[in-house]
Parts: structure tokens; C-alpha cells; sequence
């Protein structure tokens, strides 16, 4: 028996269903491969960032923790003084999107490839508690009608805040034996008389400190609207604690708190008469470091940032 079979082609239908789902089917993979892709790109990049900031922060603990002191702190800059002679001082700075460490008289190295990873912000604070204590070493102003005014007399107890808030505690008056007060809280005498000497975030300060021998003390002449006629003020330094310009009295004069500023039209007289207040800030034990890395890329979803914050403490300071 003689059997035939009929072949039956593709109709040009389904040639073109069958097509059509090919194409589809390739364009999913397609699509499929590409966000695999990138998503291990994003993985890949996020996982470099992480690296990097591991590397910042060992680095940046290893130098702090080592550290005796603070030499210098201002945003992306910090000199450590080291014990270790060869190590000292040892700095940090950021420059074109480049962390450097120097240390003692070695060449500048740097801590990341910016052509890779950037550097987009650092910042270094000393921390610690809200207020601190008025240096040993520097707590003189001077005033030509009484003299001498120490800010860390024993028993004075000035506490001066970090940022802004009020002052405490109590000025001496070498040359004739009287304190000024700082904060009625401090004679807990609020209820009766109120006043206060107060910086603010930009370490400005303002208000009024009392002396029962010189009387009232202006730190601002915004307190009586005078800036007109006598444009003055005391300042702090939020990085450095140091003090400068000057406070009014109507039975004293004026107060310098800092010889940068302590001649005739505010000149600098520290040749020749070496005084400043300062408060104990830089001999803070501790540094929180804030750091911001940005990958680089020109493509936008692969240019990921990363921010980190840390605190070390110095383990043995040297107050």
C-alpha cells in the first residue's frame, strides 16, 4: 500500500504570530539582561562607596585616637599633634575632591582616586558636652581704667556654651577685688534683677553682665541701640573659642578682650601686650567627622553619594 503524506507549511499568519513572539520574547531578555546589568552596576557601585568610607573611617580613628591634642580645626582641615615625633603634626585637608593626609615631614598622600570616587564634602567639629570652661592659659581682658579682668579666677566658674546659650559664672577684677556677674542665675538673683550675657549660633553675644562696684556691663550696642554712635560687641569663635572686640561700661569704659584688636582703631597690640580669653573648646576630647563620597560617573544613575558620620575620641589627651 502506497501511503502519501501532505506537508503542511506555515501559513503566512502564523509566520508573522510566530515572528512577532520571537521578537518580543528577545526584546524581554533583552531588557531583562539590561536591568541585571544595571542592577549589578548599581551593586558593584554602592558597594565601592561602602569600602571607601570603611577605609576613611579606620584611617580617621587610627590618627585621632593616637592623638594628644588639637592643634588646628576649621571645616575640611584638622592638624592632630601626635606623640610619635615623626608623625607630627599629622593634618588632614580636601582639595579637588581629594582627602590628603600629611604626616610630619612625609609627602601628602592621598586617601581616594577622585577619578573614581569623590570627595564632595568633609567636615571636622570638635564635640563634646554644651558648654565648656575658659583656658588657663588664655582668660585676661584688659581695661585701661581698671585693669586686668580674669575670666578663670578661682571660684569662677564661667561655663560658656559651644554653640549658642547663655554665659555663667563670674569675672574678677584684679585691682580692686570685685567680681562682675555673667547670668543673674548665678547670684540667683532673677526674680529681682534679670539679666544675662547670651551668644548666639554665630557666637555673637549680647545682654548685660552687673557688677555691684562698676555696674552694668554691655557685651552688645544693640542692647541699647548705640551701635550708631559706638558700633561695638564681643565675639567668640564657635571653632576656636577665642574672644574679641569689646564690652561697654559707663563707669569703666571699655573692655578688650583680645590684644588682635586691642590698640587705638582696633589694631593689634600682641608685640607688645600678649592677652585674649579663650575657652577650652580645642582641648576637646573627642571629633565627629562628616564626610560625603559621590561616584564618578556621567551616567546620572550611577553617579550615587554616600554620607557617613563619625565620632573618636582621643585616648589620652593632653589637657
Amino acid at each position: 500500500m502506497n501511503f502519501k503524506f501532505k506537508r503542511k507549511g506555515f501559513t503566512l499568519i502564523e509566520l508573522l504570530i510566530y515572528s512577532g513572539i520571537l521578537v518580543i520574547s528577545a526584546g524581554l531578555m533583552a531588557g531583562i539582561v539590561n536591568t541585571v546589568s544595571r542592577s549589578n552596576l548599581k551593586t558593584q557601585v554602592e558597594e565601592e562607596l561602602n569600602n571607601q568610607l570603611m577605609v576613611f573611617e579606620e584611617i580617621f580613628r587610627q590618627k585621632i585616637q593616637a592623638a594628644t591634642s588639637i592643634n588646628s580645626i576649621s571645616g575640611s582641615y584638622l592638624s592632630l599633634e601626635m606623640s610619635d615625633s615623626n608623625k607630627n603634626p599629622t593634618t588632614f585637608s580636601l582639595a579637588d575632591n581629594i582627602v590628603s593626609i600629611t604626616e610630619g615631614s612625609d609627602s601628602s598622600l592621598s586617601l581616594n582616586n577622585s577619578e573614581k570616587i569623590k570627595v564632595t564634602s568633609l567636615s571636622f567639629t570638635p564635640t563634646g558636652p554644651e558648654t565648656t570652661n575658659i583656658s588657663n592659659a588664655y582668660h585676661y581682658a584688659w581695661s585701661e581704667n581698671m585693669g586686668w579682668v580674669d575670666f578663670a579666677y578661682p571660684g569662677s566658674y564661667v561655663h560658656v556654651p559651644i554653640q549658642d546659650g547663655e554665659l555663667m559664672g563670674f569675672a574678677y577684677v584684679l585691682s580692686d577685688d570685685h567680681w562682675i556677674s555673667l547670668n543673674c542665675l548665678s547670684t540667683n538673683s532673677c526674680s529681682t534683677v534679670d539679666y544675662k550675657v547670651s551668644s548666639d549660633v554665630f557666637g555673637e553675644l549680647s545682654g548685660w553682665a552687673w557688677s555691684e562696684n562698676f555696674g552694668w556691663i554691655s557685651f552688645n550696642c544693640l542692647n541699647d541701640n548705640s551701635c550708631a554712635i559706638a558700633d561695638y560687641k564681643v565675639t567668640k569663635d564657635n571653632e576656636t573659642g577665642e574672644f574679641n572686640g569689646y564690652a561697654w561700661s559707663e563707669n569703666i569704659g571699655w573692655i578688650s578682650f583680645n590684644c588682635e584688636t586691642g590698640g587705638d582703631n582696633q589694631t593689634n597690640i600682641c608685640s607688645t601686650s600678649d592677652y585674649k580669653v579663650q575657652d577650652l573648646r580645642m582641648e576637646t576630647s573627642a571629633i565627629k567627622v562628616e564626610i560625603t563620597l559621590e561616584y564618578n560617573s556621567p551616567k546620572p544613575e550611577l553617579a550615587i553619594s554616600r554620607s557617613n558620620t563619625f565620632v573618636f575620641n582621643l585616648i589620652n589627651p593632653i589637657k
